[in-house]
């Protein structure tokens, strides 16, 4: 009878553990409701940072740290005025982005990211850059919110790019990237309501 208790007290511990580690987070950035699932047993804090009102654009930043060097970061430009949401040119920035930042970026493929058109590159360090862990991988994904075919050429038009940048192990990452919903103008339980399971 011991054994048995023993047991069923060990599988609703292990229920409860995938149950927790499962679960949805939910934040509010400013009038952005956001969900994510990491999926994951490592540890973590999510971070709401303050919102940075520039000239054209209001920038929104949430964190995901799990340690010095692995940690998520999802960014929300708000830009004031329509711009060039072309997907084309934004890949070739990255790219160089990640070469300035002394990173070589070893793949760059095409996703679907919160029902929207995006990409997602991966990266490790050049042999030069000494300030990150050799071994370290980073990976940046990028789609807009409300892009939409421009009638003046074959470009996109949108004033909302979400950003997201990842040095936690690849399927964490892909589970944040996957699993992420952005909602605005609505609160974040109706946000978590869009919650669908990675693709």
């Amino acid at each position: 009878m011991n054994r048995v208790r023993i047991v069923l007290a060990v599988a609703l511990v292990l229920m409860l553990s995938s149950l927790a580690m499962s679960a949805p987070e939910s934040s509010q950035l400013g009038p952005y409701g956001i969900t994510f699932d990491l999926n994951t047993n490592l540890g973590y804090t999510v971070t709401e940072q303050k919102p940075q009102v520039m000239e054209s654009a209001t920038i929104y930043l949430l964190q995901i740290s799990t340690d010095n060097t692995t940690g998520a970061n999802v960014i929300i430009n708000q830009f004031n005025e329509l711009v060039d949401a072309t997907l084309a040119p934004q890949k070739q920035i990255s790219i160089m982005a990640a070469a300035f930042s002394g990173y070589n970026v070893t793949s760059l493929d095409d996703i679907i990211i919160d029902g929207k058109e995006g990409y997602v590159i991966s990266a490790i360090p050049a042999s030069f850059n000494t300030m990150v862990p050799a071994d370290l991988n980073r990976y940046e994904a990028v789609y807009w919110l409300d892009s939409v075919q421009c009638d003046c050429g074959p470009v996109s038009v949108g004033t909302t790019r979400v950003g997201i940048t990842s040095t936690y192990p690849e399927d964490v990452t892909m589970n944040l990237i996957n699993s992420l919903r952005i909602v605005k103008g609505e609160a974040v339980a109706a946000a978590n309501a869009q919650v669908l399971p990675p693709a």
